[in-house]
Protein backbone atom coordinates (compact mmCIF):
# COMPACT_ATOMS: atom_id res chain seq x y z
CA UNK A 1 0.00 0.00 0.00
CA UNK A 2 1.19 3.55 -0.99
CA UNK A 3 2.52 5.66 1.90
CA UNK A 4 -0.08 8.60 0.45
CA UNK A 5 -3.57 5.82 0.67
CA UNK A 6 -5.49 4.41 3.31
CA UNK A 7 -7.40 1.49 2.95
CA UNK A 8 -10.15 -0.04 4.41
CA UNK A 9 -9.22 -2.69 7.17
CA UNK A 10 -12.12 -4.31 9.23
CA UNK A 11 -10.04 -6.33 11.58
CA UNK A 12 -10.96 -5.01 15.51
CA UNK A 13 -7.21 -5.91 16.44
CA UNK A 14 -5.85 -3.66 13.24
CA UNK A 15 -8.34 -1.14 14.54
CA UNK A 16 -7.22 -1.00 18.10
CA UNK A 17 -3.73 -0.36 17.42
CA UNK A 18 -4.69 2.23 14.50
CA UNK A 19 -5.87 4.13 17.03
CA UNK A 20 -3.04 3.92 19.29
CA UNK A 21 -1.00 4.27 16.40
CA UNK A 22 -3.10 8.05 15.47
CA UNK A 23 -2.24 9.38 19.32
CA UNK A 24 1.20 8.29 19.32
CA UNK A 25 1.52 10.10 15.48
CA UNK A 26 3.60 7.28 13.77
CA UNK A 27 6.83 8.04 14.33
CA UNK A 28 9.43 5.90 16.01
CA UNK A 29 12.14 8.37 17.54
CA UNK A 30 12.90 7.50 20.67
CA UNK A 31 11.19 8.66 23.93
CA UNK A 32 11.96 11.94 24.50
CA UNK A 33 14.10 13.12 21.82
CA UNK A 34 13.15 16.19 20.79
CA UNK A 35 14.96 18.65 23.63
CA UNK A 36 16.10 21.94 23.68
CA UNK A 37 19.52 22.39 25.87
CA UNK A 38 18.57 22.22 29.19
CA UNK A 39 15.87 19.09 28.24
CA UNK A 40 12.76 20.97 27.39
CA UNK A 41 10.73 19.17 25.26
CA UNK A 42 10.54 21.60 22.18
CA UNK A 43 7.62 19.92 19.17
CA UNK A 44 4.48 19.94 20.75
CA UNK A 45 1.76 21.14 18.36
CA UNK A 46 -2.18 21.70 18.65
CA UNK A 47 -4.02 18.32 17.22
CA UNK A 48 -8.08 18.44 17.08
CA UNK A 49 -9.28 16.00 19.80
CA UNK A 50 -12.07 15.79 22.57
CA UNK A 51 -11.44 16.32 26.33
CA UNK A 52 -13.82 14.23 28.47
CA UNK A 53 -13.83 14.41 32.47
CA UNK A 54 -16.63 12.56 34.18
CA UNK A 55 -18.60 12.18 30.84
CA UNK A 56 -18.44 15.95 29.62
CA UNK A 57 -16.11 17.34 27.27
CA UNK A 58 -14.51 20.40 28.31
CA UNK A 59 -15.22 23.44 26.06
CA UNK A 60 -11.45 25.31 26.80
CA UNK A 61 -9.10 22.17 26.33
CA UNK A 62 -6.17 22.44 24.69
CA UNK A 63 -4.65 19.36 23.23
CA UNK A 64 -0.83 19.15 22.31
CA UNK A 65 0.53 16.47 20.85
CA UNK A 66 4.81 15.62 20.57
CA UNK A 67 4.91 13.40 17.63
CA UNK A 68 8.67 12.87 18.58
CA UNK A 69 8.01 11.45 21.61
CA UNK A 70 4.62 9.99 21.51
CA UNK A 71 3.56 12.36 23.68
CA UNK A 72 -0.26 14.31 24.30
CA UNK A 73 -0.55 17.56 26.67
CA UNK A 74 -3.84 18.91 27.46
CA UNK A 75 -4.43 22.64 29.20
CA UNK A 76 -7.77 23.23 30.29
CA UNK A 77 -9.04 25.64 33.07
CA UNK A 78 -10.90 22.86 34.71
CA UNK A 79 -8.04 21.53 35.73
CA UNK A 80 -5.64 21.66 38.68
CA UNK A 81 -2.77 21.51 36.53
CA UNK A 82 -2.15 20.72 32.65
CA UNK A 83 -2.11 16.80 32.24
CA UNK A 84 0.65 14.84 30.11
CA UNK A 85 0.35 11.69 28.74
CA UNK A 86 3.29 9.52 27.70
CA UNK A 87 1.91 7.05 25.31
CA UNK A 88 4.64 5.02 24.53
CA UNK A 89 5.49 4.78 28.30
CA UNK A 90 1.90 4.27 29.18
CA UNK A 91 1.89 7.26 32.09
CA UNK A 92 0.03 10.20 33.23
CA UNK A 93 1.75 12.72 34.94
CA UNK A 94 0.10 16.38 36.14
CA UNK A 95 2.68 19.09 34.71
CA UNK A 96 3.33 22.26 36.55
CA UNK A 97 1.97 24.72 34.77
CA UNK A 98 4.53 27.34 34.86
CA UNK A 99 6.83 24.72 33.18
CA UNK A 100 4.63 25.08 30.12
CA UNK A 101 6.01 27.65 27.83
CA UNK A 102 3.55 28.97 24.69
CA UNK A 103 5.08 30.30 21.50
CA UNK A 104 3.94 32.51 19.35
CA UNK A 105 3.77 30.20 16.55
CA UNK A 106 1.03 28.24 18.62
CA UNK A 107 3.26 25.24 19.51
CA UNK A 108 4.40 24.67 23.22
CA UNK A 109 7.43 23.80 25.03
CA UNK A 110 7.56 22.05 28.31
CA UNK A 111 10.93 23.45 30.11
CA UNK A 112 13.07 21.02 32.34
CA UNK A 113 11.69 18.94 34.86
CA UNK A 114 7.89 19.55 34.44
CA UNK A 115 6.16 16.71 36.20
CA UNK A 116 4.54 17.29 39.07
CA UNK A 117 2.81 14.19 40.47
CA UNK A 118 2.07 10.73 38.85
CA UNK A 119 -1.36 10.18 37.96
CA UNK A 120 -0.97 6.50 36.89
CA UNK A 121 -1.57 4.48 33.29
CA UNK A 122 -4.14 5.39 31.03
CA UNK A 123 -6.14 2.27 29.48
CA UNK A 124 -7.74 2.22 26.21
CA UNK A 125 -11.84 2.90 26.33
CA UNK A 126 -14.70 0.10 26.18
CA UNK A 127 -15.36 1.37 22.47
CA UNK A 128 -11.89 1.26 21.80
CA UNK A 129 -11.82 5.21 20.45
CA UNK A 130 -9.02 6.63 22.91
CA UNK A 131 -7.73 6.58 25.90
CA UNK A 132 -8.66 7.33 29.56
CA UNK A 133 -7.35 7.39 33.11
CA UNK A 134 -8.48 8.63 36.41
CA UNK A 135 -8.39 12.08 37.31
CA UNK A 136 -10.05 13.20 40.88
CA UNK A 137 -12.14 10.31 41.04
CA UNK A 138 -13.24 11.14 37.84
CA UNK A 139 -12.76 9.16 34.20
CA UNK A 140 -10.86 11.58 31.96
CA UNK A 141 -10.95 10.44 28.07
CA UNK A 142 -9.17 11.93 25.66
CA UNK A 143 -10.65 10.72 22.03
CA UNK A 144 -10.35 12.17 18.84
CA UNK A 145 -13.37 14.33 17.26
CA UNK A 146 -16.13 12.35 15.36
CA UNK A 147 -15.39 11.44 12.18
CA UNK A 148 -16.02 13.72 9.24
CA UNK A 149 -19.12 11.89 7.30
CA UNK A 150 -20.71 13.22 3.56
CA UNK A 151 -20.07 16.53 1.83
CA UNK A 152 -17.50 18.84 2.90
CA UNK A 153 -16.93 22.40 1.76
CA UNK A 154 -13.35 24.12 2.82
CA UNK A 155 -14.54 26.04 5.23
CA UNK A 156 -15.86 23.20 7.07
CA UNK A 157 -12.37 21.20 6.45
CA UNK A 158 -10.31 23.94 8.35
CA UNK A 159 -12.98 24.49 11.12
CA UNK A 160 -12.72 20.67 11.98
CA UNK A 161 -8.74 20.22 12.23
CA UNK A 162 -5.82 22.21 13.10
CA UNK A 163 -3.67 19.54 11.47
CA UNK A 164 -5.45 20.26 8.40
CA UNK A 165 -4.92 24.23 8.84
CA UNK A 166 -1.13 23.44 9.79
CA UNK A 167 -0.50 21.27 7.03
CA UNK A 168 -2.34 23.70 4.39
CA UNK A 169 -0.41 26.79 5.62
CA UNK A 170 2.97 24.64 4.79
CA UNK A 171 2.29 23.55 1.39
CA UNK A 172 3.62 26.18 -1.18
CA UNK A 173 1.50 25.20 -4.42
CA UNK A 174 3.61 25.85 -7.92
CA UNK A 175 2.33 29.39 -8.96
CA UNK A 176 2.70 28.51 -12.85
CA UNK A 177 0.77 25.50 -12.33
CA UNK A 178 -2.02 27.25 -10.30
CA UNK A 179 -1.90 29.96 -12.64
CA UNK A 180 -2.16 27.37 -15.64
CA UNK A 181 -5.50 26.04 -13.64
CA UNK A 182 -6.96 29.27 -13.21
CA UNK A 183 -7.13 29.68 -16.77
CA UNK A 184 -9.78 26.68 -17.61
CA UNK A 185 -12.66 27.91 -19.25
CA UNK A 186 -14.39 25.18 -18.78
CA UNK A 187 -16.11 24.03 -15.41
CA UNK A 188 -13.58 21.45 -13.65
CA UNK A 189 -14.67 19.48 -10.03
CA UNK A 190 -12.80 17.57 -8.01
CA UNK A 191 -14.19 15.78 -5.34
CA UNK A 192 -11.65 14.60 -2.91
CA UNK A 193 -12.55 11.44 -0.95
CA UNK A 194 -11.03 11.63 2.16
CA UNK A 195 -11.12 9.16 6.25
CA UNK A 196 -10.48 12.06 8.97
CA UNK A 197 -9.20 8.85 10.89
CA UNK A 198 -6.62 8.44 7.79
CA UNK A 199 -3.01 9.39 8.69
CA UNK A 200 -2.09 9.67 4.77
CA UNK A 201 -5.20 12.02 4.09
CA UNK A 202 -3.89 14.29 7.13
CA UNK A 203 -0.40 14.63 5.48
CA UNK A 204 -1.91 14.92 1.48
CA UNK A 205 -5.20 16.45 1.68
CA UNK A 206 -4.17 19.80 3.76
CA UNK A 207 -2.13 20.21 0.28
CA UNK A 208 -5.22 20.56 -2.17
CA UNK A 209 -6.78 22.42 0.58
CA UNK A 210 -4.48 25.00 -0.20
CA UNK A 211 -4.44 24.74 -4.26
CA UNK A 212 -8.58 25.24 -3.19
CA UNK A 213 -7.94 28.35 -1.74
CA UNK A 214 -6.19 29.83 -4.71
CA UNK A 215 -7.95 28.60 -6.84
CA UNK A 216 -10.82 31.17 -5.53
CA UNK A 217 -12.75 32.66 -7.85
CA UNK A 218 -11.94 29.96 -11.09
CA UNK A 219 -13.56 27.32 -12.90
CA UNK A 220 -11.66 24.77 -10.73
CA UNK A 221 -14.07 24.03 -7.71
CA UNK A 222 -12.77 21.51 -5.14
CA UNK A 223 -15.39 19.27 -2.81
CA UNK A 224 -14.46 16.94 0.10
CA UNK A 225 -16.15 14.10 1.14
CA UNK A 226 -15.79 12.30 4.23
CA UNK A 227 -16.27 8.80 4.52
CA UNK A 228 -16.50 6.12 7.01
CA UNK A 229 -13.98 3.66 8.56
CA UNK A 230 -13.97 -0.06 8.31
CA UNK A 231 -16.93 -1.93 6.77
CA UNK A 232 -18.71 1.51 6.92
CA UNK A 233 -16.04 2.76 4.05
CA UNK A 234 -18.23 -0.41 1.70
CA UNK A 235 -21.21 0.27 2.41
CA UNK A 236 -21.04 4.15 1.36
CA UNK A 237 -23.04 4.48 -1.55
CA UNK A 238 -21.49 7.27 -3.38
CA UNK A 239 -17.87 5.44 -3.05
CA UNK A 240 -19.52 2.45 -3.94
CA UNK A 241 -20.64 4.02 -7.25
CA UNK A 242 -17.89 5.20 -7.72
CA UNK A 243 -15.64 2.10 -6.96
CA UNK A 244 -13.49 4.26 -4.41
CA UNK A 245 -11.14 1.56 -2.91
CA UNK A 246 -8.43 3.83 -0.39
CA UNK A 247 -8.75 7.42 0.56
CA UNK A 248 -7.27 9.99 -0.54
CA UNK A 249 -8.91 9.70 -4.06
CA UNK A 250 -9.49 12.83 -6.04
CA UNK A 251 -11.91 12.64 -8.99
CA UNK A 252 -11.63 15.23 -11.64
CA UNK A 253 -14.26 16.20 -13.88
CA UNK A 254 -14.43 18.42 -16.85
CA UNK A 255 -17.54 19.51 -17.91
CA UNK A 256 -19.26 17.21 -15.84
CA UNK A 257 -17.81 13.82 -17.14
CA UNK A 258 -14.90 11.78 -14.91
CA UNK A 259 -12.17 12.53 -17.15
CA UNK A 260 -9.33 11.19 -14.30
CA UNK A 261 -8.35 10.25 -11.08
CA UNK A 262 -5.53 11.34 -8.36
CA UNK A 263 -4.06 9.17 -6.16
CA UNK A 264 -0.31 7.72 -4.63
CA UNK A 265 2.21 9.61 -5.47
CA UNK A 266 -0.29 12.70 -7.12
CA UNK A 267 -1.12 14.06 -3.93
CA UNK A 268 2.82 15.11 -3.07
CA UNK A 269 1.41 18.07 -5.87
CA UNK A 270 -1.79 17.72 -6.26
CA UNK A 271 -2.44 21.07 -8.19
CA UNK A 272 0.09 19.59 -11.02
CA UNK A 273 -1.30 16.27 -10.79
CA UNK A 274 -5.01 17.99 -11.55
CA UNK A 275 -3.37 19.78 -14.22
CA UNK A 276 -2.13 16.70 -16.36
CA UNK A 277 -5.37 14.94 -16.45
CA UNK A 278 -6.90 18.25 -17.99
CA UNK A 279 -3.97 18.14 -20.23
CA UNK A 280 -4.68 14.93 -21.00
CA UNK A 281 -8.40 15.00 -21.57
CA UNK A 282 -8.26 18.15 -23.49
CA UNK A 283 -5.59 16.67 -26.01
Amino acid sequence: MSEQNCRINPNNGDRLLAIVLALVGLLAAPAWSQTAPGGALTDFQPVTYRFEVGGKPLADAEVYQSQSTGSMLILAGALEAPVLIKLREGRVEAVNLMKVDKKSDGSVTLLQNPTLAQLGSYRLTSDRTGVGFDLNGQEAVLREKPHLLGNQNLEGMQAYSLEYVRGADAYTPSNPVVAKLREQSEDVQVVVFFGSWCAACKQMVPRIMKVDEQLDGSKVKIDYYGLPQGQAFTRDTKASSMGIKSVPTGVVFLGGKEVGRISGNGWKIPELAINNVLVKAQS
